[in-house]
């Protein structure tokens, strides 16, 4: 007990010289400061452990300039204050002699070393460039692509216009076929028309459409109920509020559908994605009954 008061003492002392606080000890040393009392004080047995000990001597003593190893030393019973520090193995110093010692032989290399990876860099790039120079001189005195001889002159405007014979005949091939194909395009797209309208009846045809037909109802400012019937049964039944929408599929093959639209100023429809028109503008939130026939383009 006596040696752990001596030792607190001499840090204390070491650290009044140094007018360092133990907030400030605390900040360097990174111990609490009830830890750093209890050293000044001898209470090692507030300390967690011996390790521990050993640890804050170390680095109390180290931040005052106090030689931590004699104090641990004197704490193990190892040394007292009037002995010399006694001899104690540290394998850091080893290791940190060893680093030292192959810094320096790291150290004693010159540029000589170097020299042969340097000669055979250049040596490499020299190489290097001499090859593409030779390669764009060989390139610029013979052409991929040669000038045509005066001998295979006429073989060659007799190739030629054959060939562009033949790329005028593609040509006209290929305008021909888009021309086809963009007619029958034409002739197979879907078409909506109102062909009979009053304020609460209308009858809607839509031709060349692609199965299966899908219809879309999207509620606007109000709410609206919405029934479709097909072959005297109903697909949809549904009451649409704003900014909904709702969808139903055709049965296949289905030519006719009866559909009931309750405020038709609330409601958008669509078929296949184009909008369907049939608002009359006299009666806006009039029910509106809708015949619609439905029929269907050609698979090709």
């Amino acid at each position: 007990m006596g040696n752990e008061l001596l030792i607190g003492d001499n840090l204390r002392q070491a650290r009044l010289n140094k007018n360092i606080s133990l907030d400030e000890l605390q900040q360097k040393t990174k111990i609490q400061k009830r830890y750093l009392e209890a050293i000044e004080k001898g209470a090692f047995d507030l300390l967690p452990g011996d390790y521990y000990v050993r640890t804050f001597i170390r680095q109390y003593a180290e931040v005052v300039g106090v030689n931590g190893d004699r104090l641990v030393a004197i704490y193990d019973g190892e040394a007292s204050f009037g002995d010399p520090l006694p001899k104690r193995e540290k394998p850091e110093t080893v290791q940190g002699s060893r680093s030292s010692s192959s810094t320096k032989q790291k150290r004693k290399k010159n540029w000589v070393d170097y020299l042969p990876t340097v000669l055979i860099g250049l040596i490499a790039m020299t190489i290097l460039t001499i090859v593409a120079y030779l390669s764009i001189q060989n390139n610029a005195q013979n052409p991929i692509i040669g000038s045509p001889s005066s001998i295979d002159v006429r073989n060659e405007i007799t190739t030629e216009t054959t060939t562009e014979d033949s790329t005028e005949e593609t040509d006209s091939t290929q305008s021909t076929e888009t021309t086809t194909t963009s007619e029958t395009q034409e002739k197979e797209e879907m078409v909506i028309k109102t062909t009979h309208q009053t304020q609460q009846d209308v009858t809607v045809a839509i031709e060349q459409a692609q199965s299966p037909l899908e219809l879309t109802f999207i509620g606007l400012d109000g709410r609206c109920w919405v029934g479709v019937m097909v072959n005297g049964e109903y697909v949809l039944q549904y009451t649409l509020e704003p900014g909904d929408s709702q969808s139903v599929t055709l049965p296949e093959g289905a030519t006719q559908a009866n559909i009931v639209l309750g405020a038709s100023a609330n409601v958008d429809m669509k078929a296949n994605g184009e909008l369907i028109p049939f608002k009359e503008g006299t009666m806006p939130l009039l029910q509106k009954n809708m015949t619609l026939t439905v029929s269907y383009a050609m698979n090709r």
